[in-house]
C-alpha cells in the first residue's frame, strides 16, 4: 500500500488489525494463513479491498483468533454488527469442522464501506449457513440449491446495515455450458480455469460467476485484452498494481498477480467485462 499515497485510512487500519490484531500492526498474535487484494470493477473503479484468510481446518484455535479480530474490526472501524450474529460465532456457528477457512475482507469504497466476514467450506456447509442465516434473519436459501452444495458463504455489512448475505457454489463442469448459454465467448478463460463458481446474491439479487485460473498467466493474457477495451481495468492493471509491484520488487517481495475474475451474470448469460479481480502474490513462473 505504500505505493500510492491515498490508501484510505481505513484500509489501513484493517489490514494493522487483521494481520497481527493489533492497531499499529505490531501485534504479537497470529498472522493470517493467506492474504489477497482485489478491485471491484463497475460504473467505477474500487482498488482499496483487503481479504485475509485463516486456515482453521489445519490450526482450529486460528477460528477465535479469526473471530476476535472481527469483532475488533467492526468496533475499531463503526461497523455495527447484529448481536445474534455475534452470539452465532460465538457459540461455535464457524467452529465446525466443515469449515476450511475464515476470511475477513473489507471494501474500503468511500460511497458504501463494507466489512466482509465469509465462510470457505470443505465439506457439508448446511448446518452452519442456516444458523447464520437464521441468526441474520435473512429469507430462506432458494429452493433449487442442494442441502450443503455451498462452497462459501459471504457475509457483507456496510454502516448501516446487513448488506448482503452471498451463497458460492461450484459449478459442474459437465452443466457449465448449459447454465451459461455464451460460455464459448470465454473459450481461453474458461478452459484455463481450475474451476467456476457461481455466486448467488440473496438480498440484493446480484448473480456472478466466478473463474479460479490455472495459472497466472491464463488471468494476465486475458487481462491484457479486456484492458485494451476497458478503461477502469485497464487503469487498475496498468496503474495500481503496476505501482505495487514496482514498490514490492525494491523490496524483494513476490508480485501482485491475478487469479480470479468474476463476471455478472444476467438471464443465462455473461455480461461485459470483469466485475471483480483477484491478486495472490505469486513468483514470476507461476
Amino acid at each position: 500500500m505504500a505505493a500510492r499515497a491515498d490508501v484510505p485510512e481505513e484500509l489501513q487500519r484493517f489490514d494493522a488489525l487483521a494481520r497481527s490484531g493489533s492497531g499499529s500492526g505490531s501485534g504479537s498474535g497470529p498472522w493470517p494463513s493467506f492474504e489477497e487484494y482485489s478491485a471491484r470493477i463497475g460504473g467505477q473503479l474500487c482498488p482499496w479491498r483487503e481479504t485475509c484468510y485463516f486456515d482453521v481446518a489445519t490450526d482450529p484455535a486460528l477460528v477465535s483468533v479469526a473471530n476476535e479480530r472481527f469483532e475488533a474490526l467492526a468496533s475499531a472501524l463503526g461497523f455495527p454488527i447484529p448481536a445474534p450474529f455475534l452470539d452465532a460465532l460465538r457459540r461455535g456457528a464457524a467452529a465446525g469442522p466443515e469449515v476450511l477457512q475464515i476470511v475477513l475482507g473489507i471494501d474500503a469504497a468511500p460511497e458504501r464501506a463494507r466489512l466482509k466476514y465469509y465462510l470457505i467450506f470443505r465439506d457439508r456447509s448446511d448446518v452452519a449457513v442456516e444458523r447464520l442465516r437464521a441468526a441474520l434473519d435473512v429469507p430462506p436459501l432458494p429452493s433449487s440449491l442442494q442441502p450443503g452444495s455451498v462452497y462459501i458463504l459471504g457475509i457483507d455489512f456496510t454502516r448501516a446495515q446487513l448488506s448482503d448475505f452471498k451463497v458460492y457454489v461450484r459449478l459442474d463442469p459437465t452443466r457449465a455450458p448449459r447454465v451459461i448459454r455464451d460460455l464459448r465467448r470465454f473459450e481461453a478463460l474458461w478452459r484455463g480455469s481450475r474451476y467456476l463458481v457461481f455466486q448467488h446474491c440473496q438480498l440484493s439479487g446480484g448473480r456472478q460467476v466466478y473463474f479460479h485460473a490455472s495459472s497466472a498467466t491464463v488471468l494476465e493474457t486475458w487481462l491484457a485484452a479486456a484492458a485494451a477495451r476497458d478503461e477502469l481495468a485497464a487503469e487498475f492493471v496498468g496503474g495500481q498494481i503496476a505501482a505495487m509491484n514496482a514498490c514490492l520488487a525494491k523490496q524483494g517481495h513476490q508480485l501482485l498477480r491475478p487469479w480470479i475474475a468474476s463476471l455478472p451474470y444476467r438471464d443465462g448469460a455473461l455480461q461485459g467485462g470483469p466485475s471483480n479481480l483477484y491478486f495472490h502474490f505469486s513468483d514470476a513462473g507461476s
